[in-house]
């Protein structure tokens, strides 16, 4: 079946760490539209806190587990982005700096980008920096999870429950997961208080 788009973006922080079934919801419809698919992964300078728990190297490697190199026909591409000043600062500045990283991958803009509508992404991008790209934009409502609901399951050890909201390749991890997880000092008093 021909590719609707030749590259396509998505980009967060995948603290699952990797995707939950909402972002594997997204990476599905991408996967099936477009020939190349930048997955962007945030946030890279920092691990070992409450909301960066997990280093790049642990996200992307569930990625790689789920989706591997090639998946619905798709060339998946996976890079490290680390904030351009903080978490907080997405202005249309951070938006050039996502374009650039992507820009040094598939030495184009992207044809589309896909996120879901928690937040409205398309006021990180000056509508001059992106001027042929498609957004397509899932409402989250369609399946509500979050990022931070699977690691709090995972640090109550509740592993049925955070079974349901992971892809079922990355279930075999959960062990290694939460000890890496458990090794955040908010975790591991998460956990203790919730006793």
């Amino acid at each position: 079946m021909e590719k609707q788009f030749m590259n396509g973006l998505i980009f967060g922080r995948f603290q699952v760490p990797g995707p939950h079934i909402g972002h594997h919801s997204l990476i599905e419809l991408a996967t099936k539209l477009c020939k190349n698919l930048v997955i962007m992964i945030g946030s890279t300078q920092e691990y070992g806190t409450e909301r960066n728990p997990f280093c790049y190297e642990t996200r992307a490697r569930m990625f790689r587990e789920k989706y591997g190199s090639n998946y619905n026909g798709c060339n998946i591409i996976l890079r490290d982005v680390p904030d351009m000043t903080h978490e907080g600062d997405i202005t249309p500045e951070w938006g050039r700096y996502v374009l650039g990283k992507n820009k040094l991958v598939v030495k184009t803009h992207p044809c589309v980008m896909i996120y879901g509508n928690d937040e409205s992404r398309s006021r990180w991008f000056d509508t001059n920096d992106i001027p042929e790209t498609s957004e397509i934009i899932l409402p989250r409502a369609r399946i509500p999870v979050a990022a931070t609901e699977t690691r709090e399951l995972m640090a109550l050890d509740k592993r049925d429950e955070w079974c349901e909201k992971v892809p079922k390749e990355l279930h075999p991890f959960f062990d290694e997961l939460r000890g890496e997880l458990m090794q955040v000092n908010y975790y591991k008093f998460f956990a203790e208080g919730s006793k």
